[in-house]
């Protein structure tokens, strides 16, 4: 069982990650509505990470909360790896399509992650802060489904 330290540790280096992706991706869009819309997505990714780290600093306050939750380290260094493997095929000039379906299957394993947590927790202001990550993955799915969607007409 991972500390919660490391999983909100990894969780913000994750939200980053997948931050920079958007960047890389928003550049490939040739439509400028698009193009925005991945830039601002971008930028809540690195909300997130910043509410994980603040999720941290009220871990310091009350680190008793967090006992008996299971969170699996496992599945966020696979989330990481994913990361990485887009990171270094955008850098090989991937195109936008198979781009938007691979941060679209990164944002489908966040937002279970931040499901599993949020069921796991008991103290309300953390259980509403991956609620609040949840609600946040599901509009990313969303978005990105009407893009792929609107690409594959």
């Amino acid at each position: 069982m991972m500390k919660i330290e490391k999983f909100l540790d990894l969780g913000a280096e994750l939200e980053t990650q997948v931050s920079f992706l958007y960047e890389k991706i928003a550049k490939l869009a040739e439509d400028e509505a698009m193009s925005k819309q991945l830039l601002k997505i971008s930028r809540e990714e690195l909300n997130h990470a910043n509410s994980l780290k603040m999720g941290k600093n009220y871990l310091k306050e009350a680190p008793d909360i967090f006992i008996g939750v299971s969170l699996d380290e496992e599945e966020l260094n696979l989330g990481l790896q994913k990361c990485r493997e887009l990171h270094d095929r955008l850098q090989q000039n991937l195109a936008l399509l198979p781009s938007l379906k691979s941060i679209l299957d990164l944002e489908k394993r966040f937002e279970k992650v931040h499901i599993g947590v949020s069921v796991s927790v008991s103290d309300n202001h953390l259980k509403q802060l991956f609620q609040a990550l949840t609600k946040g993955d599901q509009n990313h799915v969303a978005m990105l489904t009407g893009m792929i969607s609107n690409i594959e007409r």
